[in-house]
C-alpha cells in the first residue's frame, strides 16, 4: 500500500507475528532498514517482516511476537536470541529495530512486557510486572528500563489488590498514562510505572453466571482493547447452541475512579439468521466464533475469527458488515485470538525521541558497546 494511502486509511489490524527473511533479501528491505509493512485493508491482516539477524523465526511457542505499542507508534518486539528472551523496539517510519539491553537475571516473559511513553512524550520505558507473591501477599513489583541502558526493580504500593489469585498473565495495554496489565480470567492491574513508587489499582472483570469453559485458549472468548478512547471487555457467555456477545466500557481512565458500566449485549443466533451471515458460505450458523478484536473507532464493531476467516458485526444493526480471508498461514487458526491481533494507527510523521539519555545511562551504553 502507497504511503498515501496509508496516510488516509483509518487503522489496520496488524497481525502480532511478525514473517522473518533473511537481511540480504533487497526484495523486502531497503537498506539501512531491518524491517518492512505490508499492509491491507481492514479487516485483512497487515504484517510486519523482520530480518532474521534480529530474532529467529524458530518454533510454534518461541516465536517473534509484537507484544505492546506506546500509543504513539512505537512497538515493543519480543524476539528470540541466543540470549533467550530479547526485547526490541521498531519505529514504522525509520523501519529500524532497536535492541533494549537484556536485564541481568529472571525470568523473562513477553506476556507481561509493556511499553510506555512518558507524560511529555520524550521517554520510553518498558516494563515487567512480576507476579510471583500475588496470591500469598497481595504484592507485586515491577522491573522497567532506565532511558532503555539499564533496568530498575520499583517496589509498589499494594493496599489497593485485595483479590489475591494465582496471576496468568493474557497481555498489557498503554493508555491514558497508565500500563493496564490484565488476565482476563482474573482482573486489570494498573499503575504509572514512571511514579517513584507506583500504585497499583485493581479492577476485577465482570462476571456472568454462564461463562463459556476457557477451551485451548483463555483468551477465545473474551478480550480486553482500546475503542473510542476507552477500555472495552468484550466477552462470549450463554449456552453453546444460544450464546450472546457482551461489552462492557470503563467509566474512567484513571484506574483509581473506574468502574464497568452496564453492558450492550446481542445474542449471536440473531445474527445467525441475518441474510448477512446465512448467505455467506465461508460462516456457519451455530458454530461459536474466537474474538480477537474491537475497532478502535466505533466500540460497536466487534471482530471475530471463524476457521479461515475474520468478520466484524455491528452490534447496533445486527449484522455482518465486513469478511475476508484472514490470509495469513504460518501459524495455525486454533491460535488465532486476541493477543495475535492489534488495532493500530498509523502514526502522523514526527521526529521520534527513544530515550533522553542521563550519564549514567551513557556509561552503561559505553559499557555494553550499545549502538
Amino acid at each position: 500500500m502507497a504511503a498515501a494511502a496509508m496516510a488516509a486509511a483509518e487503522w489496520f489490524i496488524l497481525y502480532a507475528i511478525p514473517k522473518v527473511a533473511a537481511q540480504e533479501d533487497d526484495s523486502i528491505f531497503e537498506q539501512p532498514t531491518n524491517m518492512s509493512f505490508t499492509f491491507r485493508k481492514a479487516p485483512c491482516p497487515s504484517y510486519v517482516t523482520v530480518a532474521s539477524n534480529v530474532v529467529s523465526p524458530d518454533g510454534i511457542i518461541h516465536y517473534p511476537y509484537i507484544a505492546a505499542d506506546d500509543g504513539r507508534g512505537i512497538f515493543l518486539l519480543c524476539g528470540y536470541t541466543v540470549l533467550g528472551l530479547t526485547y526490541y523496539l521498531f519505529d514504522p517510519w525509520r523501519r529500524r529495530t532497536l535492541g533494549v539491553i537484556p536485564r541481568v537475571g529472571g525470568l523473562r516473559l513477553r506476556d507481561v512486557a509493556g511499553l510506555i511513553r512518558s507524560g511529555g512524550g520524550d521517554r520510553l520505558m518498558v516494563a515487567e510486572l512480576n507476579t510471583w507473591l500475588l496470591d500469598d501477599r497481595g504484592s507485586v513489583t515491577i522491573h522497567c528500563t532506565v532511558d532503555m541502558y539499564g533496568w530498575d526493580e520499583k517496589k509498589c504500593k499494594c493496599s489497593g489488590i485485595t483479590a489475591k489469585r494465582p496471576w496468568n498473565g493474557d497481555g498489557v495495554l498503554s493508555h491514558q498514562g497508565f500500563l493496564w496489565w490484565f488476565d482476563l480470567s482474573y482482573c486489570i492491574l494498573a499503575c504509572d510505572p514512571f511514579a517513584p513508587v507506583p500504585e497499583f489499582y485493581q479492577i476485577m472483570f465482570p462476571s456472568v453466571p454462564d461463562a463459556l469453559p476457557f477451551g485451548w485458549n483463555r483468551d477465545i472468548h473474551r478480550c480486553l482493547k482500546v475503542s473510542d478512547g476507552q477500555l472495552r471487555y468484550v466477552q462470549i457467555h450463554g449456552a453453546s447452541e444460544k450464546p450472546v456477545v457482551s461489552i462492557w466500557t470503563l467509566s474512567s481512565s484513571d484506574p483509581s475512579k473506574a468502574t464497568w458500566g452496564s453492558p450492550t449485549s446481542l445474542p449471536l443466533d440473531v445474527v445467525w439468521e441475518d441474510s448477512s451471515y446465512s448467505d455467506d458460505a465461508r460462516l456457519r450458523p451455530g458454530v461459536v466464533p474466537a474474538l480477537p478484536l474491537v475497532h478502535p473507532m466505533n466500540a460497536n464493531e466487534v471482530y471475530f475469527f471463524l476457521d479461515t476467516c475474520i468478520f466484524a458485526i455491528d452490534l447496533t444493526k445486527k449484522k455482518v458488515v465486513c469478511c475476508e480471508e484472514f490470509g495469513i498461514g504460518w501459524l495455525p487458526p486454533k491460535i488465532r485470538t486476541s493477543r495475535l491481533v492489534h488495532a493500530w494507527q498509523w502514526p502522523r510523521p514526527r521526529p521520534v525521541k527513544v530515550t533522553k539519555m542521563s550519564p549514567q545511562s551513557a556509561k552503561r551504553k559505553k559499557k555494553h558497546g550499545a549502538t
